[in-house]
């Protein structure tokens, strides 16, 4: 076998006393668990066949892991700048027992130096054992429960599992390592959630068999985490490609948690998660919660500024029941099955889901009144609501509008509370139950469409802001049109571009206070009239007083309006909502046509 790092080096960097100063710094805070941007747990396979000379150029396939390790993944960023020692990592080697060879360091210099160290000395033997690797990587992730650190698992093999087959199974192994890997990597998922990145990168020439890694990488996706599975060729441009991958996710999910969290540390429940497609029951049993005392269900009335008192959705409900596991999972709330009981502990009513805080803090900050902590949500969801009322009036204005155009509704929320015999008095947000097969993200917050996330080019205007750009450019528009006159007109009106014509026009109807974005939820054919189903909106309030986060914390107030202007695209729909419309009868003057009752004209 070829010696460690035969033929391949790099030079170490001169670490000077500054760097280790602030090293030493770095590893206090790390050890007190503070202020952690990220933390990544990367697996490399050393095992026997992670020796074998097929790499381009003749290098041993470990010694191109560890280079490309530390030139493209620690010296790039911190070259970059997309990497400060808040961002800390891990290391597994992984064969036969499979051992931590970086524990929790800071993204520094000193890393860079000890991964070349690992070049130079690591020498791959015996069989690869996926499970006491994935044992250990659980061990390092759950080290911080700090909702604003990223969490990624950086898998690498070279090949499927060796681990020995448990007496008593008789399906083989491909089966058995299949499901031991499958219930490994949906524990970390269940546990993690939305913090959860998992990047699995085979690394072997084109006739190996990465079944088992691929599903390494698509289990997480049914828990709410990133999933990604990436095929490497035997080069070191190719392994440099998974590292870059690697690196981009794990920006992409600090960016938001660090968006998110504000400037305050929130500790995340620990809490399990269940898959997506997890069957809905039909009887209660063991993995519900179940109550009989206390029931009350509230409404926020916003006009009045208070919550009033409402009936269950059934006549004959007697208790309330939730799901013991969440199956979904948004910026700030996590969501599991909820419904009503008869007093015989049947179910009844309709499909509903229950939504609570994903930290810990406002479980505690709110527990003498758990409908303060709900107050902002459905402020915010009854507003868009009404917005979304507006919109479907002035749309059905508009010429070609017809029986089959979809409408926009919000869905109705209320408060319940229940009595706990252990926690005492506990709060819930409920609404409707959407179909998760169907639930979609039109936009996000962030200027994102169509769940991509947005890459916004700079603005092209001088001298002012983008909103400021974006407004003056509309105003000249309409004083344009203003004496247009629309003669046998009409407009084709596209579903598809309904969300984001939504979110343009709650801009302009507020008269630019407010635009109403991250627009999420179902597109329901079933019931006759199209409908587009949202929940969960949020509302960027820019306010002539300086006043934040006034909806939320999730408002980006006049940033998060810039957000969505950077990426949106105007379409005929948003020009024709922005013009009003008089419908025109068969008796009207010749110069207004009705084109079948869908011509009109602009007022």
């Amino acid at each position: 076998w070829a010696a460690p790092g035969a033929g391949l080096d790099v030079e170490k960097v001169k670490i000077t006393l500054d760097m280790q100063r602030a090293h030493t710094v770095a590893c206090e805070h790390i050890s007190r668990k503070a202020g952690w941007t990220s933390h990544t747990v990367i697996v490399v396979d050393q095992s026997g066949s992670m020796r074998k000379t097929d790499v381009a150029g003749g290098a041993t396939r470990s010694d191109a892991v560890w280079l490309t390790l530390a030139l493209d993944f620690v010296a790039k960023q911190l070259e970059e700048g997309t990497a400060a020692a808040t961002d800390v990592v891990s290391v597994v080697a992984m064969n036969q027992n499979s051992k931590i060879v970086v524990d929790r360091q800071p993204m520094d210099w000193l890393l860079f130096n000890r991964v070349v160290d690992l070049l130079r000395t690591q020498e791959p033997s015996f069989d690869g054992n996926y499970k006491p690797a994935l044992d250990l990587a659980e061990k390092l992730l759950l080290n911080n429960r700090d909702g604003q650190c990223a969490l990624t698992l950086f898998f690498l093999s070279d090949g499927r599992p060796s681990d020995k087959i448990e007496p008593g199974w008789c399906l083989g192994s491909r089966g058995y390592h299949s499901a031991m890997v499958q219930n490994r990597i949906d524990s970390l998922a269940a546990r993690f959630g939305r913090r959860l990145t998992v990047v699995a990168v085979g690394f072997a020439g084109p006739e190996e068999d990465f079944g088992v890694l691929e599903m390494l990488a698509s289990r997480p996706c049914k828990f709410g985490s990133i999933g990604e599975f990436r095929k490497a060729g035997l080069t070191a441009e190719s392994l440099g490609s998974a590292f870059s991958s690697l690196v981009s996710s794990l920006t992409a999910t600090k960016t938001e948690l660090t968006e998110l969290g504000g400037t305050s540390q929130r500790a995340v429940r620990d809490v399990r998660r269940e898959a997506h497609d997890t069957a809905d029951d039909t009887r209660l049993n063991d993995n519900w919660f179940d109550y009989f005392q206390g029931i009350q269900r509230w409404y926020w009335v916003s006009k009045e500024r208070e919550w009033k008192k409402m009936s269950p959705h059934s006549p004959v409900a007697a208790g309330v029941a939730y799901r013991k596991k969440y199956f979904g999972e948004g910026a700030e709330r996590l969501v599991t099955k909820f419904r009503e009981l008869d007093a015989q502990g049947r179910f009844v009513g309709p499909l509903l889901v229950a939504k609570e805080s994903r930290f810990q803090i406002e479980k505690d900050l709110y527990s003498s009144d758990f409908r303060k902590f709900h107050e902002v949500f459905c402020e915010t969801q009854g507003r868009a609501n009404k917005l979304a009322g507006v919109f479907n009036e002035r749309l059905s204005r508009i010429p070609g509008y017809g029986p089959q155009t979809p409408h926009i509704t919000f869905l109705e929320c209320s408060v319940y509370l229940v009595v706990d015999n252990y926690y005492g008095e506990v709060g819930m947000l409920v609404e409707k139950q959407l179909d998760n097969t169907k639930y979609k993200k039109w936009n996000d917050n962030k200027g994102g469409v169509d769940g991509q996330v947005a890459q916004p080019e700079a603005p092209q205007s001088i001298g002012m802001g983008v909103v400021g750009a974006i407004d003056e450019e509309e105003d000249e528009e309409n004083e344009e049109r203003e004496d247009e006159t629309f003669r046998n007109v009409r407009v084709q009106i596209n579903d598809a571009d309904i969300p984001q014509a939504f979110s343009h026009f709650t801009y302009r109807h507020s008269s630019r206070k407010m635009l109403v974005c991250d627009l999420q939820g179902v597109f329901s054919t079933s019931r006759g009239k199209p409908i587009f189903e949202f929940t969960d909106p949020v509302i960027h309030y820019s306010s002539s007083r300086g006043r934040t986060n006034v909806f939320g914390r999730t408002d980006h107030g006049k940033k998060g309006i810039q957000n969505f202007f950077k990426t949106h695209q105007c379409t005929e729909l948003c020009r024709m909502l922005n013009r009003k419309w008089i419908r025109c009868s068969e008796t009207a003057q010749p110069d207004i046509s009705s084109g079948g009752g869908g011509g009109g004209r602009l007022k």
